[in-house]
């Protein structure tokens, strides 16, 4: 059976290449409260409490493999049309310049970020209601397709390893396991 949503592929293949190695906070964000986001020039995360100040303590919907939240800086423009200004409305921590695809993020994959260590988690990270009400069912379709087809379009969610300060423009290290002998 084809599947018509192939056809959203081309706008996800269309956006610019994130590196897979070596990335870069791009931005930082805060969800001070309901439908309220705050950038910050640098944050602080806590193990089991995520980011310092964000509400994903309290959120009704969080869950313990979910303390901190990545977009791809690339797709957060794309779906804010180019306003940069509209890009913190994903609702994510960190918006960042590296490739969160599946093959090359599998869960339990660390980045080290500034002082901080986190390490990806096999949760899910889909659009929810807000996400759809703030760009639309159609970038919502892409951003679905990218996640069936392991892009990790939404982005990736993390829990925090080792806890520290990162800043916009730090180098994001992807720290990969030794392959097996």
């Amino acid at each position: 059976m084809l599947d018509p949503t192939h056809e959203l592929d081309a706008w996800y293949d269309a956006l610019p290449r994130s590196p897979q190695d070596d990335g870069r906070v791009v931005r930082c964000v805060i969800r001070s409260g309901r439908g309220q986001r705050a950038t910050r020039d640098s944050i602080e995360v806590r193990v089991g409490k995520g980011v310092t100040g964000d509400s994903w303590a309290v959120h009704v919907h969080s869950v313990p493999e979910s303390e901190v939240s990545l977009i791809n800086i690339h797709v957060a423009r794309a779906v804010a049309d180019g306003d940069e200004s509209r890009t913190p409305l994903t609702g994510d921590n960190l918006q960042v310049d590296l490739d969160l695809s599946e093959s090359n993020l599998p869960p339990g994959t660390l980045l080290e970020i500034g002082s901080a260590v986190l390490i990806v988690t096999a949760y899910p990270h889909r659009p929810c209601k807000s996400f759809i009400a703030r760009f639309g069912e159609l970038q919502t379709r892409r951003i679905a397709r990218a996640c069936r087809t392991g892009r990790r379009g939404r982005g990736v969610l993390c829990n925090v390893v080792r806890e520290g300060a990162l800043s916009v423009g730090d180098r994001i290290a992807v720290l990969r396991p030794a392959p097996s002998a």
